[in-house]
């Protein structure tokens, strides 16, 4: 399975269309189309954001190998906080992300 399979897997099992994916990255509806098909790879830090995303791996994103976060359950705040966002309704997760977005610049 390449990047661009496991990429659509993952958005489509979190219910994600294109366009939030686009909206949560930054970037367009045809960039994320072009790395679900194989045309280009994303970059370096677009991998490390999908990677965060989807809550997975950069090495499962890039190359299916599964590995488990050494935290992965022990933070249960922020596993509640990505349970929510993942069951969210689109707009809200677009709204989220601006949100999150805008305080970390300002924090910077």
């Amino acid at each position: 399975m390449s990047i661009g399979s496991r990429l659509r897997t993952l958005r489509e099992r979190a219910t994600m269309g294109q366009a939030e994916v686009a909206a949560v990255l930054d970037v367009s509806i045809p960039t994320i189309s072009e790395w679900e098909n194989g045309k280009k790879r994303p970059r370096r830090d677009r991998v490390i954001a999908l990677a965060r995303l989807f809550d997975v791996s950069t090495d499962f994103l890039l190359h299916g190998t599964v590995l488990t976060r050494p935290d992965q359950g022990e933070n249960e705040e922020e596993d509640s906080l990505i349970s929510l966002y993942r069951s969210a309704d689109p707009q809200v997760r677009i709204a989220v992300m601006t949100l999150l977005r805008a305080a970390s610049s300002s924090n910077q």
